[in-house]
């Protein structure tokens, strides 16, 4: 099986493979279990591909020409995790297989889904990326999100959500737009808006930029709209929504590669930066926690940013040098106050 894999994969590259090869690997790589096959055949198997001289002369530098001509991608994420840095090349594989043929199969592999089945796209920690839908409508999809959606039924497109996306809806009255995520359904025709609903949370957040939205739920005992500018934030826990007014684009700044905050708890600045940057982050202070932030992050290594925080806040870091390339980078936060010698 393993080297029908690999066979596969050439044929990708060297553009021969049929519709039931992209499937394949559409399926391997959005599944946690292909996805370690993957690179596990990367990893150990990498010499079947030395043997070939097309493969020797693709470089990494041309596939990502490749994946910004071919499939629009906005973003993505500068990633210093052990992945990148042990199979700089491997990894360039990697990437292309998880979003290159995404949009190849965006008219190809949809259709071959019933009416109850969905396509799903994911993207890992560190990473960011834009993709586009059947219906030419666009999501930029933030770390750590899978987005599942399903265009067959005539009658509406719908889209389900865990984690945040920012969506730029193709207006169609008669094709209602819906987005899923928990307990809240977001209906739409055509707008700009932006959904954060990652599982591990108590509260989603929708924050509309232009147009207007419905909001309800399987229970029908909500029925809200929001305007332009509005922000809806509902407790999961207990089934309550506040709605509140906000800049929806500097709420939305992380598509475009920056993140902000204002006076954010620690806790939330920790779990943030650690989904953006692909890191672990260490507190051996709870002091630490009592602090919070304010600022704006673009272009900038998490050295940086950890060093912004420690001039704003009573907190110090250490960044642990970590040899063991099979885990992440960490980062050892503490109270300026009481500092704690890392080992």
């Amino acid at each position: 099986m393993t080297l029908r894999k690999i066979e596969i994969i050439k044929r990708f590259f060297h553009k021969t493979c049929n519709d039931e090869d992209l499937r394949t690997l559409f399926l391997l790589f959005n599944s946690k279990k292909g996805h370690d096959e993957i690179n596990d055949i990367l990893d150990t198997d990498w010499n079947l591909f030395e043997c070939d001289d097309t493969m020797i002369n693709m470089n990494s530098e041309k596939m990502f020409k490749n994946i910004k001509n071919g499939i629009r991608c906005n973003e993505i994420m500068e990633m210093k995790n052990c992945f990148i840095r042990r199979f700089s090349f491997a990894a360039a594989i990697v990437i292309v297989i998880g979003l290159v043929f995404f949009i190849t199969l965006n008219s190809k592999f949809s259709e071959q889904h019933d009416a109850n089945q969905y396509t799903s796209v994911i993207t890992e920690k560190g990473q960011r990326s834009k993709l586009i839908l059947p219906d030419s409508s666009i999501v930029w999809l933030n770390s750590d999100t899978k987005l599942s959606y399903n265009y067959s039924s005539k009658n509406k497109r719908t889209i389900i959500l865990k984690g945040q996306g920012f969506f730029s809806v193709v207006h169609n009255k008669k094709r209602p737009f819906i987005v899923q995520c928990g307990d809240i359904k977001v209906n739409v025709l055509g707008t700009k808006f932006d959904v954060s609903a990652y599982p591990q949370y108590d509260k989603i957040s929708v924050a509309l930029q232009s147009g207007k939205i419905l909001l309800n739920n399987d229970r029908n005992t909500l029925d809200l709209k929001l305007i332009s500018g509005e922000v809806a934030d509902y407790n999961v826990k207990e089934k309550k929504i506040n709605i509140h007014k906000e800049n929806v684009k500097e709420l939305t700044s992380w598509k475009n590669g920056e993140l902000r905050f204002k006076n954010d708890p620690m806790k939330l600045v920790i779990e943030k930066l650690e989904r953006w940057y692909n890191i672990e982050i260490e507190v051996k202070d709870p002091q630490v926690y009592k602090s919070v932030f304010t600022g704006a992050i673009l272009n900038k290594s998490y050295e940086q940013i950890f060093k912004l925080i420690e001039y704003s806040c009573p907190v110090n870091f250490d960044v642990v040098n970590n040899f063991n390339l099979k885990e992440l980078p960490k980062i050892v936060l503490y109270s300026n106050n009481k500092k704690i010698k890392c080992l």
